[in-house]
């Protein structure tokens, strides 16, 4: 996958499937450091496995599978960045995966368009409790579906327009606070 956020779809995907209702999404930059963290967790039913198993590519948990990518490529990504992957259990009680790069690495893979996936995603499972954390040094923009979608009158709740404003608020974020593709 060339972008990261196309790593960040297949991780929700994954939330998804795996039961979650609760899903947050958070993308780090710190210049100072320079550091990149990617973050998703969610309150679905986890991994049973440790890191090393659940990224190996012939590792799968889904039906009529024989192999797993997208744990392994975004580990490969990470680590082509001077990074790594780590998975565990998250405070929502279902499954963390943590990317960590160097921000400044020349193959570091783009952000590409987080708020195109994020939408997407909103657009098909509006119900779903997406949360979409940007930290850039010291600032902080939080979008959550549900507070988004209370702001909407009851006719306007619909998955297009409800996806058309957090991806507004995400992009506004991201631009906002000078973030690095």
């Amino acid at each position: 996958m060339r972008d990261l956020s196309l790593h960040i779809l297949d991780l929700i995907e994954n939330s998804i499937r795996a039961g979650a209702s609760i899903i947050s999404i958070s993308v780090s930059q710190d210049p100072a450091r320079d550091l990149m963290e990617i973050s998703v967790e969610d309150n679905g039913r986890g991994l049973s496995v440790p890191t090393d198993v659940a990224t190996d590519p012939f590792y799968t948990t889904k039906e009529g599978k024989r192999v797993g990518l997208g744990l392994s490529l975004l580990r490969e990504a990470a680590e082509r960045a001077g990074g790594k992957l780590t998975t565990g259990k998250s405070e929502l009680g279902g499954a963390a995966v943590v990317a960590t790069m160097r921000l400044s690495h020349l193959d570091r893979s783009p952000l590409g368009d987080l708020a195109a996936t994020i939408s997407s995603i909103v657009c098909t499972r509006p119900e779903l409790d997406l949360r979409c954390r940007l930290l850039n040094g010291k600032r902080e923009r939080v979008v959550r579906v549900s507070d988004e979608s209370r702001r909407l009158g009851a006719g306007e709740r619909c998955g297009l327009t409800l996806a058309r404003i957090v991806a507004e608020r995400i992009r506004e974020g991201i631009a906002g606070m000078g973030f690095v593709e």
